[in-house]
């Protein structure tokens, strides 16, 4: 199983959270892969029935979740700061 390396980008509170429940991140995996934490949008409707994909498709063994702009903007001035981008 994967572990959790690091927190890409600003923590949740630094970006508003009070709270610290159900934030949005992005996490980097020991594997190099990234978990996004989000949430599902369309609540009340299935993803592929509430947005058009243009195209792509979700897998069975997969999920689309909502992830604000600013976190996905503050994990990429990460990456690109550590020359990974």
């Amino acid at each position: 199983m994967a572990r959790i390396v690091r927190r890409i980008g600003s923590t949740p509170a630094e970006r508003g959270s009070t709270s610290g429940a159900s934030c949005p991140d992005v996490l980097e995996l020991d594997s190099g892969d990234f978990l996004v934490i989000g949430k599902l949008p369309g609540i009340g409707t299935f993803v592929s029935e509430a947005l058009d994909f243009h195209g792509a498709s979700i897998g069975t063994d997969e999920r689309a979740v909502l992830v604000p702009r600013q976190c996905l903007i503050d994990a990429a001035r990460g990456l690109k700061s550590e020359g990974q981008l």
